[in-house]
């Protein structure tokens, strides 16, 4: 933000602020009669228990959707040496879409136009057809920005929701300094608005932090209901949609999508000024029904529809108040991409100069308060010997992938979803270039070893340190972890990469960057979408013909072993595999990926 614009805008959002209207009060969760039935529901890590709507929505699905799905994408299996009537069940997939703010998103959207079967430039290169055949999708921080505007703007395609021949993404008008026509005005009267709504949840008697601005920002530019003309009104712009309404959406009711997950970090009792997230602390999982975590520490859910609600040992404190409205779509992606404590360790004037635009009572909190995202704890009183915020009424949670698990692999290991295959989309910024480097999976990986071994599956076998990641090749490429594993799930990695082609790339926006032009956001997705279509083939710049086969191969290749006798490997996919498996015995140089462009040449537009 450039500071004389924050403070002309501090300035007169005293002279436009107000009484809200109806629209941005919808924001504000309101009280009602708790329900008969309970709120909260706990579980062991050795005897998980799913939500029995995720269940019943997952059955529905894969016996009605997914099973017919990938007869769609494989036809006969004859392209890839199998006879798709041999299998009886076929392999659970599941999404995760890595945070990194609108280039994790802008990644992510490239990735999901690659392989929706309703792209028929995607169904022509093969791969096409995964996502109808997944079970579930993952996303955080930036990925569950992507995650929104799917599940909130009835799962439309890509293309639509990005570059606006439907409601969906704005992302031409700035996150923080939006300015349209009337430049200061504009960005006056939208922050008058925001100021509003979280005023009007303050009013209802919660507390108030950056993190509901954030979330009433982000409203405008996922959800649904705003667009160019009505973006500086007082419209709601996504002010009471809420994430439990997902299911009662048509497609989700058709199971036309994927089970959604959104993940959130918790700071516990850390100082986010002077200390990292350790990896012990709980991380939690947003679903339609719930808000929970499967951590072996907590091992408990609560019913998504009355989160907020004052609750002591699942019970709530009073009967005649429980509280809806709490779970509002833009407070749970908010929340995930909460990275403003991050910027307390480097400078407090950003948070500061935030908290003077939202005004009382947020401008009156210490920085270190201000930044996290308060959730009404719903499992106090809960595990009182492992969980570390039992005692506390609130949670304060934070960027979803803080504790560095920057890709949402943990709620698709939960021993009890089964998830076969995972499709790790990784939009992270791990070097100077921007580019990832395999931290996230290494993270994943030691939280998993040490901490969750009873609750969660484990990761295959990765190479030991992001140097060797990038040294391999890794980052450049997809990568299929575990493909001779037994016990764990095989990883298909697809990392932000370097065009195939050469060409410089776009693709590796900062994460502060907060607004791009259509046609920029446009070459993104090109830059994206050919890669995830493209494979590679070693020492050219040229797609693999044969890439998204292979793609079927290793999204299919556990149903091999759902069937008696296991069916063995077909000679295709074995060449596949050969080209494209991670194999320790036989390692990789990046050096088979040559003339990859690796520094930003896209817009510099306006920053955090």
């Amino acid at each position: 933000m450039a500071p004389s614009l924050s403070l002309s805008v501090a300035l007169a959002i005293v002279l436009l602020s107000g009484k809200p209207t109806a629209g941005l009060s919808s924001y504000a969760p309101s009280l009602t009669a708790c329900p008969d039935t309970s709120l909260t529901r706990t579980f062991t890590a050795t005897s998980q228990e799913l939500n029995p709507f995720e269940s019943d929505f997952i059955a529905a699905r894969e016996s009605s959707v997914i099973h017919q799905s990938w007869q769609s994408w494989l036809k006969n299996g004859s392209a890839i040496g199998y006879n798709t009537t041999a299998f009886s069940n076929f392999a659970r997939v599941g999404l995760a879409f890595s945070g990194g703010g609108y280039r994790a998103s802008q990644f992510g959207a490239g990735v999901i136009s690659a392989i929706d079967a309703r792209n028929a430039t995607a169904v022509a290169a093969g791969t096409g057809g995964l996502l109808q055949v997944a079970t579930y999708l993952g996303g955080l921080s930036g990925g569950s920005w992507l995650t929104a505007g799917l599940y909130m703007n009835d799962f439309p395609m890509v293309q639509d929701m990005v570059l606006g021949s439907q409601p969906g993404w704005l992302m031409q008008e700035d996150l923080l300094e939006p300015e349209g026509s009337a430049g200061i005005i504009n960005t006056l009267q939208y922050y008058s608005a925001l100021d509003q709504s979280v005023d009007a949840k303050a009013a209802a008697g919660f507390n108030v932090t950056i993190g509901d601005g954030w979330a009433r920002a982000l409203s405008y530019h996922f959800l649904s209901g705003t667009n160019l003309s009505n973006f500086f009104d007082t419209s709601s712009h996504g002010a009471g949609q809420l994430w439990s309404q997902i299911a009662s959406a048509d497609f989700f009711n058709n199971h036309e999508a994927p089970f959604p997950l959104v993940l959130l970090d918790t700071n516990g009792t850390f100082d986010l000024t002077t200390e990292s997230i350790p990896l012990d602390l709980p991380v939690y999982e947003v679903s339609p029904f719930e808000f929970a975590s499967f951590d072996p520490q907590i091992s408990a859910a609560a019913e998504l529809s009355h989160i907020g609600t004052s609750l002591f040992q699942g019970v709530p404190v009073d009967n005649a108040s429980c509280v809806t409205g709490f779970d509002q779509a833009g407070f749970v992606i908010g929340t995930s991409s909460n990275i403003f404590a991050a910027l307390l360790s480097v400078d407090t004037t950003e948070i500061e100069l935030f908290q003077s635009l939202l005004g009382e009572p947020i401008e009156a909190l210490d920085p270190a308060e201000a930044v996290v995202s308060k959730w009404p704890n719903p499992f106090l009183g809960i595990a009182s010997t492992t969980f570390v915020d039992s005692s506390n009424a609130e949670l304060q949670l934070i960027d979803g992938g803080s504790n560095g698990e920057n890709i949402p692999l943990n709620p698709l290991l939960v021993k009890a979803r089964e998830v076969d295959v995972i499709v790790a989309v990784d939009g992270s910024a791990d070097t100077d270039d921007n580019w990832p480097n395999g931290l996230a999976l290494l993270f994943s990986a030691e939280r998993l070893s040490t901490i969750l071994g009873d609750s969660h599956q484990q990761l295959p076998e990765l190479p030991s340190s992001t140097d060797d990641f990038v040294a391999q090749g890794l980052t450049l490429r997809p990568t299929f972890f575990g493909c001779n594993s037994t016990d764990t799930p095989l990883i298909i990695y697809l990392p932000n990469s370097p065009p195939l082609t050469g060409d410089a790339p776009f693709c590796n926006a900062p994460t502060t960057q907060i607004q791009f032009e259509v046609n920029e956001t446009q070459t993104i997705l090109d830059q994206t979408y050919f890669n995830t279509v493209g494979g590679f083939v070693p020492t050219v710049n040229s797609p693999d013909p044969n890439w998204g086969r292979c793609l079927q191969c290793a999204a299919v290749d556990r149903s091999r072993f759902k069937v008696t006798p296991t069916i063995e490997r077909s000679a295709f996919c074995t060449t596949c595999f050969t080209q494209y498996c991670y194999n320790p015995s036989n390692i990789t140089s990046s050096s088979e990926l040559p003339n990859r462009k690796l520094t930003y040449a896209g817009p510099a537009s306006s920053s955090l």
